[in-house]
């Protein structure tokens, strides 16, 4: 007797009622605690609908981390779009606002087929709850033709209030999946005509409607259990299932448990039982608990199943660990490193991860944030991971990125003892000593963020050990400028050290690329660029940007052919080349928006926020930097704060004098962790700015003389300059005051030249048809295609072009984004 084929030929006509309605909404949860038939449910309905949906189910075991489920998702997806699918998938699961922006983007740009469903199975088992922050952000957008249905036994992590509010959600409840008198009736009929009317109400009774129950019940029924115990849900399962099965099976299905979804090779690898084929093919066919996937060829043990089997297993230590030994070493074969390291960790060999994190080959800049690891290297042994010192760098490398002031200086002494074991061990292979002690002095780089050094001892000796080799964790694909648009801004940390620090980094950096694989390559002129362009050598600045582009090209470093095309592209403006600029501007977007790389993305809206502030066009500005929607987590991927920057000229922008004088304290102590020099000088810009129309041109001018004064050291220009349409008043009055400053006189007359630039050539703003307005209105109103459509007496396709036109135009990823980008400039 199989409960899930017998409830699939009852149909239930009530509960389909609140099934179909899921058709109505972008979200439907549907909770109950386990054992109601949710997952039952939801399939034959959308069977009998001959609706194949996109379905994603959560699971207990295996990698509890981000990517595999990401993975998961974006292959569903390409069953309807292998190109949006996979650049999906090259993003990565969105892990800040940018990120989230350009995955919207891309879903907005998927055709969903008519009601297409997308089911969330077990959503209550989410491993992160960066997930379920990202779903309401999907819901809002409600996308066409898309349906999510969400199926978990609570909903603690669900944030969906303003979605009810909003009447974008639906819920199913317990209440509506319960069986009714007369389904219960007439499902225990289906199953059987052996029982009574007095029998049939005792299991209405004792079960209230709660499916699994029932089934057992009648099962238990079938083996000559009278009706009427009332018994937990898991004393059912082990007297009426697991009980029935023999001492082999038994075991065999307690070894199961360890997994959820499997494959019968796995099975047959992971229990040692020759005949697992046999009683797979039994079990799937005698119960309802464990279920063959068809077209996956996957099997899959049922929750109810799974937490009896799990509270009933009582393997020894020795057991327990070969169990986990084999998953781990199956899920090795099968090239899921961090998944494998999960299980051997939970066998207790430590070492069995080491050595495979220890080679070469196996080197990947994700693999040591596999589930447990931090634990594992913080438990493990010195003298153990001395042993494994690749394993033990890229673990530290991963300190120094996730960690604080305090964990880096630990990290700093963690080098310090790597480098003095293998300076004094005997019997070791030269080339390999020398190999280790290059890592480790490439790694002391990362403990002193920022910081160049003086001398250039270290770099000498790096490549005297290396002895022409490469490094072994260090190599091209590594991110080079932290995303920040502006590799020079990230080193110059000292007042008075500018073009000290252009010239010491250019050549620290060369050296860098010569062992890294070519990572930084290009960055010698990059720098001079940089130096060049803020300090007034505009020829120079333009002969190293090209020379910066074309180098970096040779060994594909696509942050540093960023930094040379926003250096060109400032300069361009300065000049007044306008036209050309925005060009260049959208050669580099297309250029990088090809290789689908999260933190190249972000640098390049942060590299548009920057230039469409300097053009005053506020609205053309990346929604996420007009409004500093902004995590600290991110900052050494967001540019090393130089989003605050670009937050900064969006405000300014804004004139809310009150918001951005609030916001330079905010700046200053984001420019303090590392000391960016030219994030002072904004603020100090900036704060000039909001003194002189809250508290008048007294005060603003003085403001101003301090950034005048601090930037005077270092003969930097160009930051007033670009900010001329908001300071030229002050700067004027800076130069009367000081007339024989020549640095004053040299930063008004190019700023006078920036003003010139933008008045001779300026961009038209941005603006949406008469009819474009109309369907953005009534979009932020809450209507949906098919509403508007109606109201506008046009076709749902003409609706979907405007707006697919509102989106272009106003470079917005989605309905949210164009409504907040509408309404902050103004256009409804």
């Amino acid at each position: 007797m199989k409960k899930g084929t017998k409830t699939e030929l009852l149909r239930r006509k009530h509960l389909d009622r609140f099934l179909s309605k899921i058709y109505d909404y972008p979200l439907t949860v549907i909770e109950a605690p386990i054992g109601f038939g949710k997952t039952t449910a939801v399939r034959s309905f959308l069977k009998e609908e001959g609706n194949d949906p996109l379905w994603i189910t959560f699971l207990h075991t295996g990698d509890g981390s981000i990517p595999p489920i990401w993975n998961n998702i974006t292959s569903q997806l390409a069953r309807l779009d292998e190109t949006a699918a996979a650049k999906l998938k090259a993003l990565g699961f969105p892990a800040d606002t940018p990120q989230t922006e350009k995955v919207l983007t891309l879903l907005n740009g998927i055709a969903f087929p008519e009601k297409t469903v997308l089911v969330l199975d077990d959503f209550h088992l989410i491993p992160d709850i960066s997930i379920s922050r990202l779903l309401p952000r999907i819901v809002m957008e409600q996308l066409e033709n898309l349906h999510i249905v969400i199926i978990t036994r609570d909903t603690t992590h669900i944030d969906f209030p303003e979605l009810f509010a909003k009447g974008l959600c639906g819920l199913i409840s317990q209440q509506q999946l319960r069986f009714t008198e007369d389904e219960v009736h007439a499902y225990c009929r289906l199953m059987t005509d052996k029982l009574s009317e007095a029998e049939i109400q005792k299991i209405c009774y004792y079960t209230d409607g709660w499916i699994s129950p029932i089934y057992m019940i009648l099962l238990a029924f079938e083996n000559g259990v009278p009706v009427g115990m009332n018994d937990s849900i898991d004393r059912l399962v082990e007297k009426v299932l697991f009980n029935t099965y023999e001492d082999s099976i038994r075991s065999f299905l307690l070894k199961l448990s360890f997994m959820e979804v499997f494959t019968a090779k796995q099975a047959l690898y992971v229990t040692g039982e020759e005949r697992t084929p046999e009683i797979l093919k039994r079990l799937s066919r005698e119960n309802a608990f464990v279920y063959y996937d068809q077209a996956l060829q996957t099997y899959k043990i049922h929750n109810i199943l799974l937490d009896f089997l799990r509270m009933k297993e009582r393997f020894n230590q020795e057991e327990l660990r070969d169990i986990y030994l084999k998953l781990g070493e199956w899920e090795l074969s099968c090239h899921k490193f961090m998944t494998a390291y999960g299980y051997f960790y939970k066998a207790g060999d430590v070492e069995r991860i080491l050595a495979h994190l220890n080679n070469p080959k196996n080197i990947r800049n994700e693999l040591t944030s596999f589930e447990g690891s931090f634990e594992m290297f913080d438990n493990t042994s010195q003298e153990l991971l001395h042993q494994y010192p690749l394993a033990y760098l890229q673990h530290i490398l991963l300190s120094i990125v996730k960690g604080d002031g305090k964990t880096i200086a630990d990290c700093a002494k963690r080098l310090d003892s790597l480098k003095k074991v293998y300076e004094t061990m005997e019997n070791m292979d030269e080339e390999y000593r020398n190999h280790i002690l290059a890592e480790i002095l490439i790694f002391k780089r990362f403990t002193s963020f920022n910081v160049i050094n003086p001398s250039g001892e270290d770099n000498a000796e790096i490549l005297r050990l290396l002895n022409g080799e490469q490094s072994f964790i260090m190599s091209r694909e590594n991110e080079f400028t932290m995303g920040s648009p502006h590799l020079l801004y990230v080193y110059f940390r000292d007042q008075g050290s500018f073009a000290q620090i252009a010239q010491l980094a250019a050549q620290r950096f060369t050296a860098y690329a010569g062992f890294a694989g070519g990572c930084g390559t290009g960055s010698e002129y990059l720098l001079q660029a940089e130096y060049a362009l803020e300090t007034g050598d505009f020829d120079g600045a333009e002969l190293n940007g090209f020379r910066a582009i074309y180098k970096a090209r040779t060994k594909e470093q696509t942050s540093i052919i960023i930094c040379a095309n926003f250096t060109l592209i400032r300069l361009y403006l300065l000049q007044g080349k306008i036209p050309e600029a925005l060009e260049m501007l959208e050669q580099l977007e297309q250029e990088v928006s090809a290789l689908n790389n999260s933190i190249h993305n972000t640098t390049i809206d942060m590299c548009k926020g920057y230039i469409y502030a300097c053009l005053k066009q506020h609205e053309k500005i990346p929604l996420w930097l007009q409004t500093g929607d902004m995590t600290a987590a991110d900052l050494l991927y967001q540019g090393v704060a130089f989003n605050y920057i670009v937050y900064g000229k969006a405000v300014l922008l804004s004139k809310n004098h009150i918001a951005l004088e609030v916001l330079t304290e905010t700046l200053q102590e984001r420019f303090d962790l590392f000391s960016n020099q030219l994030g002072f000088i904004h603020t100090h810009i900036f704060r000039a700015v909001a003194y002189y129309h809250l508290y008048g041109m007294e005060k603003g001018a003085a403001e101003l003389m301090r950034a005048l004064a601090k930037a005077q050291v270092d003969d930097i220009l160009l930051p007033f300059a670009e900010n001329a349409p908001h300071i030229i008043d002050l700067l004027r009055i800076a130069a009367i005051r000081d007339s024989r400053n020549a640095y004053i006189k040299k930063v008004l007359f190019y700023s006078e030249q920036y003003l010139e630039g933008l008045k001779s050539s300026s961009p038209d703003k941005v603006s949406l048809s008469e009819r474009e307005l109309e369907v953005l209105s009534l979009t932020a109103e809450g209507l949906n295609r098919e509403e508007i459509a109606k109201r506008l007496r046009v076709s749902q396709s003409t609706v979907k072009t405007h707006l697919h036109n509102i989106y272009l135009k106003l470079e917005a990823s989605g309905k949210i984004a164009a409504i907040k980008i509408a309404q902050m400039n103004g256009l409804i």
